[in-house]
């Protein structure tokens, strides 16, 4: 080993020595003083008995020294040399370049002051000692633990406070500081009693005054970059919120032990007390919940929004309602202002409103009768009553009250946007907001009005928004670019639109006609004539381009017509028709075994017969989807109506130029007529895609409430509310060689036994074949646990051999159920124990649900399938409440697939609420077994969160 390495150093030139104490970071010779030790505690001054130590230190570390080759380690040191050499002198060079204004506009006023400071806040290693060594009077800073005198430390201390609070300091990035690991960062923090620096804000423009610049410079500068506080309310806050946090006092929170996620899936965010502390139904407070508040209209106020909102929902139910006549027109809108009276102001859901208010929603009348010449005193009229709203219907108007919330705050919007283009312009008058909001029937035709103000008024709200926002000091936004349209309405080519000769407005007037028809003027020259003498650069350098920009202008006005909109969408929904367009895709995967070939081809189909059969419209949009088909909606008659606004925009003249005009005017109506299309198709689509998903909702909410409306089964003989004993078998999938599973349950809900047998099926004496060796356990089972009703089930046609083996079983056993008194023949009866095949629909769910394994971990899927269909047989309304937002996997209708689980899950929670409001849930019951708890949120008033803190609170009182 001693020939690899060399056990002597060269000792260098003391010339060396010198050059090796220059610093590698400022380039500037530092003195072998400047690089003692401080020893632990002690931040006095070095001596020079430490320099001797250190000299000594050197000299036993050159000695040990390994060296591979000496020449390489002088050339070594030569480039070291050199380097240093070079960076000293940029440095020099660049410190010449900057001369006093360039400091002094920067921000510093005092360079070599600053530059001593930056010297002396070099160091290379720190020992610290603990905290309590030192009093707080005495403390020194990090940079000062290496200086010579109190001068010194004070210079060091006000460089460490500019550092630390100057706002935009721009000389941060270059002044260099010693860099530490981590774990000594922190300690050093810890010593000076960091706790959380102080953020650097944006640099004050105000400070720039003494930079030099003018004041238009200054101006611009403000212009471009503000004053440098727009920001500062957010840094007030985060600080606010920093403070909150590091505040040792600050009680814990949920929201600091658990994620966000968490809270909401928990239902314990602040939101959700809330709910639970209000004392408005639950559900009425999550469909109301983007809805502003109505408490705070008075009594005279909500009289009159409800008598309003009565009308509106009545002109959309009542031609559902086809066996009332149209004298009970008037009081079916009634009866709708009665129910939103106590929907609204008294907070009462349908299932109590129905049974317990039931008389505001029947109307009765006396009905006279023809005299009896035989029967004197014989009644003079007849009580005729007609039944104006069922519980179906009560549910509607809750929707339906949902949607004119909607229509009312967009209407609301639209008036406060109307008032604020009133205090901007003094003179404003437009007949088109006094006409059509008075007329506005749905949610479309304020949709229409209000883009109509967005495209001929955005410039004006636009800018007295920005006014608003800088007059109330809020965050200030940038004054945004005019648009298009904007530029258009303010250039020349204005003057062509002008030329048209008629507005957009009163086309649709005339094509309604509606009032006294408004007749075209005509220009006195050609329209390409006109649109050279409005040439102006730069938007407009040809003719051409006025007349490109003055048709579109033209065209957009009569799009955002409302009056166009609304005529051509009444003119739709009377006369389209839909076609399928197959695709390209279409093509190749349609064919005659495809579910999608039915409409393939389809042409003109209605819309009546569209609602006669919704499903097939919500599956062609789902091939629409799917990129197989396109649903296109057609005008059979769309020339007609074309000709219809041909007249109604054309002039009565006859000449060249009125030619040219009417010719220029039909262009603009066609390409008008195209756009307007594809906005009108679009929207009725939606529509009707909307009203097929509710009838679809509408049966399988049906068919959940037969599915809900059955009680417990009842053996012959048992009183009517019984619970039964049940003994659940299944064989799964009936392969050969599967076992037949069993559960007991008594009727408390307890499972007091499980098991499976191998051989179960009986014999057959004329084929010599024995029982299997499980019956007699089976007829032991029977007659230990007497059950009053077998339950069998599974997913395949071994089900049904397992049914009649039973039968036979307990026929050739004489397996008897309870006893029962016959009142006819008054004795005491026994019948054969009854075997059911149970509907599994819920049990297939539950046995391989986490709620499933979290009950019976131990035990088999197979066997938690007996344990709900025992269940299901005792209560099946329980079984249905305990899947949750699983319901859905259930199959209702054939088609509801069609509709998003949003949708059907609301419509299956109205059934379920109305049921359990029928049966009743008995409190007790509900504290004690969970199953019974879940039935508890679907009470009047309650919910999920609401139904929680009661079994809580409830449990917290010591059940009482």
């Amino acid at each position: 080993m001693d020939g690899f390495f060399e056990t002597t150093a060269v000792e260098g030139s003391e010339e060396e020595e010198e050059a090796d104490d220059v610093d590698e970071e400022t380039g500037e010779v530092v003195s072998r003083s400047g690089k003692s030790k401080a020893r632990n505690g002690d931040l006095g001054d070095s001596s020079e008995e430490e320099e001797d130590d250190d000299e000594e230190e050197a000299r036993r570390i050159r000695e040990g020294f390994i060296v591979d080759d000496p020449e390489e380690d002088e050339e070594g040191r030569e480039r070291r040399r050199e380097k240093r050499k070079r960076r000293r002198e940029e440095k020099e060079v660049e410190d010449e370049n900057l001369d006093e204004e360039d400091l002094e506009l920067i921000g510093v006023t005092h360079p070599d002051e600053d530059r001593v400071q930056a010297q002396q806040s070099k160091f290379k290693r720190l020992k610290r000692g603990h905290r309590e060594e030192r009093p707080a009077s005495e403390a020194r800073g990090v940079e000062d633990i290496f200086s010579d005198d109190d001068e010194g430390a004070e210079g060091a201390t006000a460089g460490r406070g500019r550092a630390f609070d100057y706002q935009g300091d721009d000389l941060g990035d270059f002044i260099e500081e010693d860099e530490f690991p981590d774990e000594e960062r922190g300690g050093i923090d810890e010593d000076l009693g960091i706790r959380a620096p102080k953020r650097a804000g944006y640099a004050d423009i105000q400070n720039l005054k003494d930079s030099g610049l003018g004041e238009a410079a200054l101006e611009d500068m403000r212009h471009a970059f503000g004053d440098g506080d727009e920001f500062g309310w957010a840094l007030a806050a985060e600080a606010e919120h920093n403070e909150e946090n590091l505040d040792p006092d600050k009680p814990l929170e949920l929201k600091d032990v658990f994620e966000p996620s968490q809270l909401i899936e928990k239902m314990l965010t602040e939101e959700d007390n809330i709910i639970r502390m209000t004392d408005v139904p639950e559900r009425f407070q999550l469909a109301r919940k983007p809805y502003k508040d109505l408490t705070q209209l008075s009594g005279e106020q909500m009289e009159a929004r409800n008598a309003e909102e009565a009308a509106w929902i009545a002109t959309y139910m009542y031609p559902h309602k086809r066996n009332l006549g149209l004298s009970l027109r008037e009081p079916f809108e009634q009866a709708i202002k009665k129910v939103l009276h106590f929907m609204n102001v008294e907070d009462f859901e349908p299932p109590f409103i129905f049974p317990n208010r039931k008389d505001y929603l029947i109307h009765s009348e006396q009905v006279p009768n023809s005299p009896d010449p035989n029967n004197p005193n014989a009644p003079k009229y007849t009580i005729r009553a007609e039944k104006l709203l069922s519980q179906d219907d009560l549910w509607t108007i809750v929707e339906h009250d949902l949607k004119f919330r909607t229509f009312d705050e967009k209407r609301d919007a639209i008036h406060k946007s109307l008032e604020t283009l009133k205090d901007v312009l003094p003179e404003f008058s437009d007949t088109v907001f006094d006409d059509l909001i008075p007329l506005a029937a749905q949610i479309d035709d304020l949709q229409d009005v209000q883009d109509y103000l967005n495209f001929q008024y955005s410039q004006q709200l636009r800018e007295h928004n920005v006014e608003q926002a800088e007059a109330n000091g809020t965050q200030k936004r940038a004054r945004g670019t005019r648009s298009v349209w904007d530029k258009v309405r303010a250039g020349p080519a204005y003057h062509l639109v002008r030329a048209f000769g008629i507005a957009a407005d009163a086309i649709a007037q005339n094509a309604e006609r509606a009032g006294n028809r408004t007749y075209t003027e005509d220009s006195d020259k050609r329209p390409d004539d006109l649109a050279d003498t409005l040439v102006q650069e730069p938007e407009f350098k040809t003719g051409e381009d006025v007349l490109t920009a003055g048709k579109a202008m033209f065209v957009e006005e009569m799009v955002m017509s409302p009056r166009v909109r609304r005529l051509l969408r009444k003119v739709y929904y009377e006369q389209l028709v839909f076609d399928v367009h197959r695709t390209d895709k279409g093509l190749k995967q349609i064919d005659e075994d495809h579910p999608y070939y039915e409409f393939k081809y389809l042409r003109n189909q209605e819309i009546k017969n569209i609602f006669d059969q919704p499903e097939l419209f919500l599956r062609m949009l789902k091939a629409e989807s799917e990129g197989l088909v396109e649903v296109h909606v057609r005008l059979p008659r769309e020339k007609t109506v074309k000709n219809e606004l041909y007249r109604a925009i054309e002039s009565d003249s006859f000449s060249e130029v009125a030619d040219a005009w009417n010719a220029l005017r039909r262009e603009c109506v066609d390409v008008a007529f195209a756009k307007l299309h594809k906005v009108i198709a679009r929207g009725v689509k939606d529509t009707i895609k909307n009203e097929c998903e509710n009838r679809i909702g509408a049966d399988c909410r049906k068919a959940y409430n037969e599915k809900l409306d059955q009680a417990a089964y009842r053996p012959t003989g048992m009183v009517l509310g019984t619970i039964p004993r049940v003994l659940a078998l299944s064989n799964g999938a009936g392969n050969r060689g599967d076992a037949v599973c069993w559960a007991y349950m008594e009727e408390n809900g307890r499972v007091q036994e499980t098991g499976k047998f191998i051989e179960l099926r009986p014999g057959n004496p004329e084929k010599f074949l024995e029982d299997g060796k499980d019956i007699a356990a089976f007829v032991e089972l029977v007659e230990r646990r007497k059950p009053d009703v077998i339950a069998v089930s599974g997913w395949s046609v071994e089900t049904r051999n397992v049914y009649k083996d039973m039968k036979t079983i307990i026929e050739s056993r004489q397996l008897m159920g309870a006893p029962y008194e016959d009142q006819d023949e008054d004795r005491e009866r026994q019948d054969p124990l009854d075997v059911v095949i149970v509907n599994d629909e819920v049990a297939r769910l539950y046995q391989t649900s986490k709620r499933a394994e979290a009950e019976f971990p131990a035990m088999p899927p197979l066997t938690r399938y007996c344990i709900a269909l025992a269940r299901y047989m005792q209560d099946p309304m329980k079984e249905y409440a305990s899947l949750g937002k699983d319901i859905v996997s259930i199959s209702f209708d054939a088609n509801q697939q069609l509709i998003p689980d949003e949708k059907l899950l609301k419509y299956l929670e109205t059934s379920m609420v109305d049921m359990v409001n029928l049966v009743g849930v008995d409190i007790n019951e509900a504290v004690a077994d969970a199953y019974t708890g879940n039935l508890l949120q679907y009470i009047c008033g309650l919910g999920q969160r609401k139904a929680a803190q009661m079994i809580k609170m409830i449990n917290l009182n010591g059940g009482e």
